[in-house]
């Protein structure tokens, strides 16, 4: 999989409900459609932050972001591709 997808929908996360992720907010999650598949979906963080020109139809790419020594999850950066006439 080429990590390539477009953003189908998003959200600014402004409160923590846990107080252990209280210096992670503002951050924006994103729901990605991959390229590769029609439907099939993942949700991220999206890491350029909470001022970044994100909209419905943004191409994104797969970057990792480390959470603990040894794990990463999958998050999103906006990739600068144009994607947004809805063909992935």
């Amino acid at each position: 999989m080429s990590g390539s997808g477009v953003v189908r929908s998003w959200t600014v996360v402004r409160q923590s409900f846990l107080s252990g992720f209280t210096a992670d907010v503002p951050f924006v999650l994103v729901d990605v459609e991959l390229i590769e598949q029609t439907e099939l979906r993942l949700i991220g963080r999206l890491l350029d932050g909470p001022g970044a020109p994100v909209e419905i139809g943004s191409a994104v790419r797969v970057a990792f972001e480390d959470i603990a020594s040894g794990v990463a999850v999958p998050a999103f950066v906006l990739s600068g591709d144009d994607h947004r006439d809805g063909n992935v």
